[in-house]
């Protein structure tokens, strides 16, 4: 976001993020809402950093998925999820506590992540569509080649889905960008 003038020029990176608890002031930047003691954060020139931080529970469970593949026990697996989630919760509110508070916020105006993600370029938006479908496929195939049995089998099936639901919010997203 920038100052021209005497206006307020909120950057396109502003207009694409949304989601839980991301909400508009009424100067039209993206705050962050932290619902336990009622305070906005401003996140005008830092959308980039706040999205990778705000997936941190996604980089928790793809840190235990990945201590999966080198064959750890799964109390171990688990356990170095939780400390992946924990890292990264740890950064997010270092990362809050840098950015402009406002007290007291009351939302008025939020922002859905379909309709942050309709805002992206179609291109992006299909190339995510057949990249989540493809891997749903990718993984159901693998779990047939591993021939998993088990509670990694039923991982690999709710992952799959997952990845379906993912990519349903995608095509979403798409339909709602042809109708703009």
């Amino acid at each position: 976001m920038a100052t021209k003038g005497r206006k307020t020029v909120i950057s396109s990176d502003d207009q694409k993020i949304g989601g839980f608890n991301v909400y508009r002031d009424d100067k039209g930047r993206p705050v962050y809402l932290n619902r336990l003691n009622h305070t906005g954060y401003v996140l005008s020139d830092r959308t980039k950093q706040f999205r990778t931080l705000s997936s941190r529970f996604y980089i928790g469970g793809v840190a235990g998925i990945f201590s999966f593949m080198f064959e750890l026990p799964i109390w171990l697996c688990i356990l170095i999820a939780v400390i992946a989630c924990g890292v990264m919760e740890v950064k997010f509110r270092k990362f809050l506590s840098t950015l402009p508070q406002i007290p007291n916020f009351k939302p008025s105006e939020t922002t859905s992540r379909i309709a942050a993600e309709a805002a992206l370029d179609t291109n992006k938006i299909i190339t995510k569509i057949v990249l989540f479908f493809l891997l749903a496929v990718l993984i159901v195939i693998n779990a047939q080649n591993h021939k998993f049995t088990g509670i990694v089998l039923y991982l690999n099936w709710v992952f799959a889905i997952f990845a379906c639901g993912l990519g349903i919010n995608e095509v979403r997203a798409l339909l709602l960008n042809k109708k703009n």
